[in-house]
């Protein structure tokens, strides 16, 4: 597998400066063909499969292409398609700006859960009950956004994407363990550690810095933690790193020390010590396997 030197390629949504786009995919291609290099989005991605069959890989864990079924692809993750026979559904990509800076806790919790780098469930197959109303939803996003004026119409698209996300949450909802709603106060702090472990997981790896930013204890976060994920804060910090650290061995040429440094390890033992632990190899082995 050809390596960039540094970064790996980072597809943007659009050359236009659109925040959202919707449009339906039919691909052929030859079962032993690599149809695209591994790449990251800087964008939220869904895949509706509505038919056809395939395999596309999401950091680096390859999965079968099943029809009735959307595939959730968050920013920032490495995705390949590896192959699609006569793969007939949509692509829909938006960016986090262009939903609707009013979302309640619930469908801000939803868009967290649905498109997040830890416990994000990659597949979510349609009972056949449900498949009529969604279909009727994505008719009418894929309508609104081949209007001639489409600028116009940023609005509707922004709710009828909420609306999406919001039952896409709840075909989810089994998915996710614990019984708490997701209006309950310890979802919107699950919600808020999320957020803030995205945005800083190479700068702090501690469960009390975390714990700090949103005013509870450690043991408090961990509790939470565990409650919806089945994990405690400690493990889900270090997943992400591992899973950062993961993608820069297997997609970069970043020495492990470089890694260790961008991900925020002063010693790049220590980095070792705990990768090795999490996957029960060295990230020099990991990297050259």
């Amino acid at each position: 597998m050809p390596r960039p030197t540094h970064t790996l390629p980072t597809q943007p949504l659009a050359k236009t400066k659109r925040d959202f786009l919707i449009r339906p995919f039919l691909i052929e291609t030859d079962p032993q063909e690599t149809h695209e290099p591994p790449h990251r989005h800087n964008f939220q991605e869904i895949l509706w499969v509505r038919s056809g069959r395939g395999k596309h890989a999401i950091d680096g864990q390859e999965l079968t292409i099943q029809p009735n079924t959307f595939y959730l692809i968050a920013k920032g993750q490495v995705h390949q398609l590896i192959t699609g026979i006569d793969l007939d559904g949509l692509v829909i990509r938006f960016t986090d700006a262009f939903l609707p800076n009013f979302l309640s806790q619930e469908m801000g919790h939803y868009q967290t859960v649905l498109f997040n780098n830890v416990t994000i469930n990659h597949t979510l197959p349609v009972p056949q009950e449900k498949l009529a109303n969604f279909e009727a939803l994505l008719g009418l996003l894929l309508a609104e956004f081949e209007e001639v004026d489409g600028r116009t119409n940023q609005e509707v698209l922004r709710h009828l994407l909420t609306v999406l996300l919001v039952k896409l949450g709840k075909v989810q909802k089994e998915m996710v363990r614990g019984e708490g709603t997701a209006v309950s106060p310890e979802a919107h702090l699950f919600h808020e550690f999320t957020l803030l472990l995205e945005a800083q997981y190479s700068q702090t790896h501690a469960v009390a810095d975390y714990a700090q930013m949103l005013n509870i204890t450690p043991r408090q976060l961990s509790d939470i933690t565990r409650h919806f994920v089945g994990h405690t804060a400690k493990h889900l910090i270090e997943e992400r790193l591992i899973l950062e650290a993961r993608r820069l061995l297997i997609f970069t040429n970043l020495s492990v020390k470089e890694i260790a440094h961008k991900l925020g390890y002063k010693d790049p033992s220590h980095f070792s010590k705990i990768f090795k632990k999490n996957t029960h190899t060295t990230p020099q082995d990991y990297k050259t396997a």
